[in-house]
């Protein structure tokens, strides 16, 4: 998950009005989630500087919340909504890293049980580029302003978050699909849908879209990796349609795990085009 800061570096008698700048743009994290079940303990993440410039980053756990249409938020931004908090079973080291231009680096990830309560607890791994220290105003900007002026420069910090779930019981993940419909798109048509959550535990899976009753038939498109956390009962999902789909064509719907037990359908659904 891909977020953005702004940083409000202050500079007088500088030029009036906004400098906008952008750091860490060539950030990227493998894998893009960390689940220690029965008996795990420990992971490895890797962070990636995919730039031409050195960087410097902070890996951090910050609790996120899941909204019904699919948005991750930071939990303090929504204390309406209660998260199994894994912020004090899981450990990470470094906290902070510096690589050079196409370097990568290794992050220990260590889990302590979570207890016989057969819950599921979450946070995430938060990895953020920091602004170098060359970000500021240059000696031809500051030249150029004017008496009594002042100066915004905001620099966009860019973040990258994976959920990290620890879970010491067989997942309860069982899933539905509902509320199946066609909507138009700028040029097209997609499929929006309803996952419905109906275990304990989250769901996470691929949503693949097939012409015809054929659950097995080539795939007409798909969204990877969709989730459903235990916070929210349903979550909105919407694919678009390489091809408009002809009045009282027949589409199956699959949404296929690809957590616990991968490859094995969760939950199926047909709708005729209207």
């Amino acid at each position: 998950m891909l977020k953005r800061f702004g940083l409000l570096l202050l500079a007088f008698g500088l030029v009036a009005g906004p400098v906008q700048a952008q750091v860490g743009a060539d950030l990227n994290i493998s894998p893009k989630r960390v689940v220690f079940g029965p008996g795990e303990r420990s992971a490895t993440v890797y962070v990636f500087n995919q730039g031409d410039d050195e960087a410097t980053y902070t890996v951090e756990l910050v609790d996120r919340v899941m909204l019904p249409d699919g948005q991750i938020l930071p939990a303090a931004d929504r204390p309406d909504i209660a998260v199994a908090t894994a912020s004090d079973l899981v450990q990470h080291t470094p906290r902070r890293v510096t690589l050079g231009p196409r370097q990568s680096q290794a992050i220990r990830v260590r889990a302590r049980p979570a207890g016989a309560d057969g819950r599921e607890y979450r946070t995430h791994l938060t990895v953020t580029a920091l602004p170098p220290e060359t970000s500021g105003f240059t000696a031809e900007q500051a030249a150029a302003a004017g008496q009594g002026e002042v100066a915004l420069q905001v620099v966009a910090l860019f973040s990258v978050s994976i959920p990290v779930i620890v879970r010491d019981g067989t997942p309860d993940a069982r899933a539905g699909l509902a509320n199946l419909a066609i909507e138009s798109l700028e040029g097209g048509q997609a499929l929006a849908l309803d996952i419905e959550r109906l275990g304990a535990n989250s769901v996470y899976g691929d949503i693949e879209v097939r012409v015809g009753d054929d659950p097995a038939g080539p795939v007409l498109t798909a969204v990877r990796g969709v989730a459903v956390y235990p916070e929210i009962e349903r979550r909105r999902v919407v694919a678009a349609l390489p091809q408009p789909l002809q009045r009282g064509q027949v589409v199956t719907v699959t949404y296929r795990d690809d957590d616990a037990r991968p490859g094995e359908v969760l939950a199926t659904a047909q709708l005729v085009a209207p």
